[in-house]
């Protein structure tokens, strides 16, 4: 009978503990980069996800901010909502929503395998707003990262091809050879001594 009282005691009391801890534990949801699309252009659009709001307030703004090395050149707003860029923040606003995701056509200039954090405003309809800005992933409120691959980083121009030099001009070739200007002068030289050695075979006596 005791045994059955302390089972049911220790039982109630885990439920209490862990219904406590559930309570207290942050949100496990955040605002994250959900994918990073290379456009094959040299841009990549990011897509931000968010799948909570402000308690029972839905989301009516997101601000992004684009760290150094990330430029906006566009922006993919879900239906009903509208973008406007504004420096290196991005803000997108709209009638409340729940859950949505926003996309920012970027370049990327940096290394690969850097880690690039992307600090959001959430504000909601009741004036709350949160801010996922901590560059510690295990934080409560953690920026959204990404961690940049070859294939999201900005392609690099063609290298240009040098045009050929103009015929004629004074710059000898690799190779060594003389210019036209160097070979019209032996022509000259050649012309002046063969016409000299024939004036002299025709002053020599019979």
């Amino acid at each position: 009978m005791r045994s059955r009282r302390w089972i049911r005691a220790a039982a109630v009391a885990t439920g209490v503990v862990a219904y406590l801890a559930w309570g207290a534990a942050p949100a496990a949801a955040h605002v994250e980069v959900a994918e990073a699309k290379p456009n094959g252009d040299g841009t990549t659009t990011l897509t931000f996800a968010f799948d909570h709001s402000c308690d029972d307030s839905p989301t009516t703004e997101l601000v992004v901010a684009l760290p150094e090395g990330v430029t906006a050149t566009g922006t993919v707003e879900p239906e009903g909502w509208s973008a406007a860029l504004s420096g290196n923040r991005v803000t997108f606003t709209g009638p409340g929503r729940e859950t949505a995701e926003v996309g920012v056509t970027t370049r990327i200039v940096a290394q690969a395998g850097d880690t690039l954090h992307f600090p959001v405003l959430q504000r909601c309809a009741d004036g709350n707003s949160l801010d996922w800005i901590d560059r510690t992933a295990d934080s409560d409120y953690p920026a959204p990262r990404l961690i940049t691959t070859n294939a999201v980083l900005e392609t690099p121009p063609e290298a240009t091809v040098a045009p050929p030099a103009a015929a004629g001009g004074g710059t000898p070739s690799e190779g060594g050879g003389a210019t036209l200007g160097q070979a019209l002068t032996v022509v000259v030289v050649f012309v002046v001594l063969a016409a000299g050695a024939g004036l002299l075979v025709a002053r020599r006596p019979a």
